[in-house]
């Protein structure tokens, strides 16, 4: 999203044009204007966009167009950290990291597999 200084409208491209400087052929110098007014008078604005349902926002310091995006939204956030939660938590996922604190204390590469026939069972596991 452009703003135009010169006339203050708000467009999305600028219009491209041509100074060929009388040469039939490439390089020609490219100039980028205001679509409204022709002035070069312009600068690029941030454009925010809501976290839930994406729709263009003008000014929000929470990052949602309205309440219920952000209930939503707040919603999915809590939802996708217990998954996140419950995953780092899982058995298979606390044994690799076991076979990856392994690995780096003694110096070896073993696979999960080959760590769970060769090291594990020597280990007693807590019921």
């Amino acid at each position: 999203m452009y703003y135009c200084n010169n006339c203050e409208n708000k467009f999305e491209k600028p219009k491209r044009t041509f100074e060929t400087h009388g040469l039939s052929s490439p390089p020609f110098e490219v100039f980028y204007l205001c679509p409204f007014c022709d002035s070069t008078n312009f600068k690029e604005v941030e454009t925010k966009y809501c976290r839930c349902c994406g729709a263009r926002i003008k000014n929000s310091v929470t990052g949602y167009c309205s309440t219920e995006c952000k209930k939503t939204g707040e919603k999915l956030r809590l939802a996708e950290y217990k998954k996140t939660k419950q995953l780092a938590e899982s058995p298979l996922i606390m044994l690799i990291r076991e076979v990856d604190n392994y690995n780096k204390s003694h110096k070896t590469k073993y696979s999960y597999g080959q760590y769970v026939a060769l090291i594990k069972p020597r280990i007693k596991v807590k019921k």
